[in-house]
């Protein structure tokens, strides 16, 4: 099989002349030699992370890596760490840089999720950020469940590659936990039309009152089925298994809980109308 498939790309070049030849050089040289990057364990340390390229055919010279991790657990989990390097001290050819990271974040990268969540866990990611003296910046997404299974992975490393384990994350990067709602009960099976009846949520806190009332709300895509926003008027949205939707006839006096739900959406997809008090009394 791998002699036809040589054969073929023998006749394509052949057949399709300069042009065709320097495209598959190309695709190939990009395949093989491209930006790549992948987290790995050694002996030295349990977590670093690769970047690896083609100095040679790539005139890359990198001087800032940034790494942002997220899992949506009840509470939430995140992380985010940069790591720059000076002008004079980019990096001009592939390097592992070690991970120095307190307990706690190292388990939050590695672990199997939280509390044995299987879908959070499978949802996960890190989205690891490659800045380069030009000013271009490359982004790779990276799977929790792909991350975990890359450290039980041997990984020979060329004797040219550079290991850094000496390098502190910038002092502005810093660990958080961003999501401050409530613990999730589990969803009850009811028809997604009636909305189904809403979930125990712990009683939210004082709210500070608002002076205009209501008339639409809405969810623009892109929801992350966090269960913040029941958790803020449980009678107004309903989190399903995959997204949330505002209940069928869901009543819309409580302001403050729709202005609170919105402004606690982590990705700004709660959106709401409003009018006056004084003008929505009289209408």
């Amino acid at each position: 099989m791998g002699n036809l498939l040589l054969s073929a790309l023998v006749v394509v070049v052949l057949l399709g002349g300069p042009i065709t030849l320097y495209a598959v050089v190309v695709i190939l040289n990009n395949a093989w030699g491209a930006l790549k990057v992948k987290f790995l364990k050694s002996p030295e340390n349990p977590l670093s992370i690769l970047v690896a390229w083609d100095n040679e055919s790539f005139d890359i010279k990198i001087t800032r890596l940034k790494f942002d991790f997220l899992e949506l657990v009840p509470g939430g989990r995140s992380l985010s760490h940069s790591f720059t390097f000076d002008d004079d001290s980019a990096k001009k050819k592939s390097f592992v840089l070690a991970l120095k990271l307190a307990p706690e974040e190292l388990q939050m990268l590695t672990d199997e999720g939280l509390n044995a969540q299987p879908r959070a866990f499978q949802r996960a990611s890190v989205t690891v950020e490659v800045e380069t003296l030009s000013g271009e910046t490359r982004r790779f997404k990276i799977s929790k469940p792909k991350l975990v299974k890359s450290l039980s992975e041997a990984v020979a490393l060329d004797k040219d590659i550079e290991v850094i384990t000496d390098k502190n994350p910038d002092a502005w990067s810093v660990q958080t936990r961003v999501f401050p709602w409530k613990k999730k009960e589990e969803e009850a099976e009811e028809s997604p039309k009636a909305g189904g009846a809403p979930k125990a949520h712990a009683a939210p806190g004082p709210r500070a009152p608002v002076d205009f009332a209501v008339t639409k709300v809405w969810i623009e895509p892109g929801c992350i089925v966090c269960d913040a926003c029941e958790a803020e008027a449980p009678l107004v949205f309903w989190v399903t298994g995959d997204t949330c939707i505002v209940r069928e006839n869901a009543p819309l006096d409580d302001a403050a809980a729709i202005k609170a739900a919105a402004e606690g959406c982590p990705v700004d997809v709660i959106k709401y109308t409003k009018v006056p008090k004084a003008k929505a009394a009289g209408a």
